[in-house]
This record gives C-alpha cells, structure tokens and sequence, in this order.
C-alpha cells in the first residue's frame, strides 16, 4: 500500500473515532430529567514508509475513550457532575439513580 493511501486510510479512521458522539454521548431520559454523559477522547497513531524496491509501509496507534463528567439536565437546571480519580463511573451514576427513582415512584396521589 502506497504510504499517502496508508495515511488517507489513518486519518479517515481517526476522524470516525473522534467525531463529536463519541465525547458528548446519546442524553439518557428520566422523567423530567436528562443526564448526558461525557468523555474524554485521547488518540496516538504514527505511520511511515519507504517507496523504492518493495514497497514498505507500516502504521500504528490508539485511543482511549475515558468518562470525565455527566450533564444533568431539569427544566433550566443544568449541573455538571465531574468524575474524579476516586469516584468511579457505577458511584456516580448510583448517586443520581435514588433521585430518579423516587420520581417514579411517588403515586400521583402524592403530588
């Protein structure tokens, strides 16, 4: 493979992995409540090649998908609520489920 077809190749890759759904994730609807999960999208590639006799082309790379934060959206209330090193994506999320669960679970009666 010619090395500006490898490049084309990597680059076209890169941009699919890194498009804008992949740091502001699909909203997750509760209720009246919207929590939007973000991320942290970090990508390493290199590539070379030598044309002459046989030609010789190589590439490598990676990425990493990380959660940072979620957007928690009620009515004109929008919180972000960051994760940090000690506090894992499960606490997080287990931090907001009690309060979307109590919106189900109050009877109609109760309003």
């Amino acid at each position: 493979m010619a090395i500006e077809k490898l490049a084309e190749t990597l680059l076209e890759k890169l941009r699919f992995i890194t498009k804008a759904e992949t740091v502001i994730g699909e909203p997750i609807q509760a209720g009246e409540t919207t929590v939007v999960p973000v991320s942290r999208v970090s990508v390493g590639f290199g590539f070379g090649g030598h044309q002459n006799k046989g030609d010789t082309s190589a590439s490598g790379g990676g990425a990493s998908v990380d959660p940072v934060a979620f957007l928690v959206i009620k009515g004109d209330d929008v919180r972000i609520m960051p994760i940090t090193k000690d506090s894992s994506l499960v606490s997080k999320i287990m931090d907001i489920v009690p309060d979307i669960t109590n919106k189900f679970a109050k009877k109609p009666a109760d309003n």
